[in-house]
């Protein structure tokens, strides 16, 4: 299995309209190689660049508190951004990984599930809101 690249991570974030720092994204694409051993034991090729792209979407799903709904004009004029039902998106993100890395390998990667921990203010988003 080769590293999965920021280019691909920036791809798939885009795709589910997460947009991160270069910064944060960089080193979310650091941690998804650091179970790379364990994903080359378990894994074809194909599905552990799946697994990577998914750990990185969850995340940076966590790490982000707005998504992208709408965009006009390519030269970007007008975007608009709405606030999500987090839960539901972390769900669906944390279902898609659970799926497909059977072996676990991202397991310690994984944050909680904001739901079920104190919310020490660790999911504020810049929204105020929880």
């Amino acid at each position: 299995n080769k590293m999965v690249t920021t280019e691909q991570a920036r791809e798939y974030l885009e795709s589910q309209g997460i947009d991160l720092p270069d910064i944060i994204l960089s080193l979310l694409v650091e941690q998804a190689n650091s179970v790379n051993e364990c994903l080359d034991a378990n894994y074809p090729a194909s599905t552990a660049t799946l697994i990577q792209l998914y750990l990185i979407g969850l995340l940076g799903l966590s790490q982000a508190d707005k998504y992208v709904s709408s965009q006009t004009g390519p030269n970007g004029a007008s975007q608009s951004y709405r606030y999500v039902d987090f839960n539901k998106r972390w769900k669906a993100a944390y279902s898609l990984l659970y799926s497909i890395d059977k072996h676990h390998c991202t397991a310690e990667l994984i944050p909680a599930d904001p739901e079920n921990t104190a919310h020490a203010g660790l999911w504020i988003g810049k929204s105020g809101r929880m």
